[in-house]
């Protein structure tokens, strides 16, 4: 296993998950989802449903939040149920960044906090 370092990691130009879809992206060991919410202001979820696991990078983008494929329940950006679930269990958000037109991402092994003004 290789250690990944702190900090921000880019993964790519951050029009292409602008599309209405859920992008799947393989980082740090785990599979995350990424989508756009109506602003354009793009998200980043464990892909895995906390309810039977299912992935939620075959779901779809309804408003600002992201349906799972399986059982149709509903997380918003910031990894909140937000319909559907009669168990409103939360899965994880990855704080995100936009700089210079490219889509970066926080990741800390210890779950530090993101830097509030990032260089």
């Amino acid at each position: 296993m290789t250690a990944v370092e702190t900090g921000w990691h880019c993964l790519g130009p951050a029009e292409d998950y602008r599309d209405g879809r859920p992008h799947p992206i393989e980082a740090f060991g785990t599979k995350l989802v990424a989508f756009a919410d109506r602003r354009g202001e793009i998200r980043i979820l464990d892909a895995r449903c906390p309810h039977m696991g299912g992935d939620l990078s075959y779901g779809s983008v309804v408003g600002d939040t992201l349906d799972c494929p399986i059982h149709r329940w509903r997380w918003d950006g910031n990894g909140e149920a937000a319909g559907g679930s009669p168990h409103p269990t939360p899965t994880r958000a990855w704080p995100t960044l936009e700089r210079d037109h490219l889509l970066f991402v926080w990741h800390d092994p210890e779950d530090g906090p993101a830097p509030s003004n990032p260089r």
